[in-house]
């Protein structure tokens, strides 16, 4: 006998192990990768420069003033601190983004070959056993 599909189990989609590789699989989305990251990275410096402003001393934070090799018009200063904040977000933006990229054109690539070899068996299963 048929059994009579419910109509609202069609609508709730798939349960179980396959709503958890779907779940896995999900595409990551770039803009609000890119923005978390962004805000990580600008923040750590911001924080980072306040807190030996802050402190301050003779020689105010040798080491983090070396960013402003990567960071033109960095210092470590308050004004510095606005401007590690944009370059921050900024590097982070874009690491965010190119890890969303990869991390799905990765997983893309991977589904394409499953879904590849699972056609390439199932041909063979046909011509094996006609």
């Amino acid at each position: 006998m048929n059994k009579a599909i419910d109509r609202s189990e069609l609508r709730a989609g798939p349960s179980g192990d396959d709503a958890v590789i779907i779940k896995a699989l999900a595409k990551l989305d770039g803009l609000a990768l890119g923005i978390a990251v962004g805000l990580l990275f600008g923040l750590v410096i911001f924080l980072a420069t306040v807190v030996l402003v802050v402190r301050g001393g003779e020689v105010v934070g040798p080491n983090l003033g070396l960013l402003s090799n990567y960071f033109i018009g960095y210092e470590v200063t308050f004004t510095g601190s606005l401007i590690g904040f944009v370059y921050g977000f900024v590097s982070g933006f874009v690491l965010g983004g190119l890890i969303a990229f990869l991390r799905n054109t990765v997983i893309g690539i991977y589904l394409h070959l499953v879904k590849l070899r699972t056609s390439v068996n199932a041909v063979n299963d046909f011509l094996d056993h006609p």
